[in-house]
């Protein structure tokens, strides 16, 4: 399916992962993607996202979730690629609606496609679809982002923020690291 979507209806490849499942997330615009396929061992579609304004919509909408026993297809986490803070849950018809929150951009003329080595997810995002075995791996997956210090700044709408004030010396030292290195 992928050169359909690529060759004739011009969607551009952002990145892929190959652990702990294969996924290839395709964009159109400067949206990071706008249609990936996932190896799930089934044919059909495995999810939609929505995508909203304030994340305290989507930890509200978990709560409610949270009410039916078995709805949660996929706990609540941040991605790595596009870096959106969601929860799946699994619709009627039994594919999963991802609810999220602060995807961000890309620039589609500059973008280079890479694979993903670090997994599909920062922190969170247990796959209740996997086997045990492939929750394991995306478990340790994750445990090496946060050893490794992954962390990515949150992506917000103009007007849709407060600053802190307080100070974070761990966020300044990586700031300026990146600023002079």
């Amino acid at each position: 399916m992928a050169p359909f979507y690529a060759d004739v209806l011009g969607f551009q490849l952002s990145d892929y992962i190959l652990r702990p499942f294969n996924a290839y997330f395709f964009h159109v615009n400067p949206r990071h993607h706008s249609l990936a396929f996932i190896a799930t061992g089934k044919n059909g579609i495995h999810h939609l996202m929505v995508e909203l304004c304030y994340l305290d919509d989507v930890g509200q909408a978990y709560d409610l979730a949270l009410r039916q026993p078995g709805t949660i297809g996929t706990t609540l986490g941040r991605h790595t690629n596009d870096q959106v803070t969601s929860f799946y849950s699994w619709s009627p018809s039994k594919f999963l609606v991802e609810y999220g929150w602060g995807g961000r951009s890309i620039d589609p003329q500059g973008w280079t496609p890479h694979e993903r080595v670090d997994g599909p997810s920062l922190w969170g995002h247990d796959r209740m679809w996997l086997t045990p075995e492939g929750r394991e791996e995306a478990r340790d997956l994750r445990i090496g982002v946060a050893e490794a210090g992954g962390r990515v700044p949150l992506h917000v709408m103009d007007g849709n923020y407060l600053r802190a004030r307080d100070v974070c010396p761990w966020w300044d030292a990586n700031v300026a690291t990146r600023q002079t290195g």
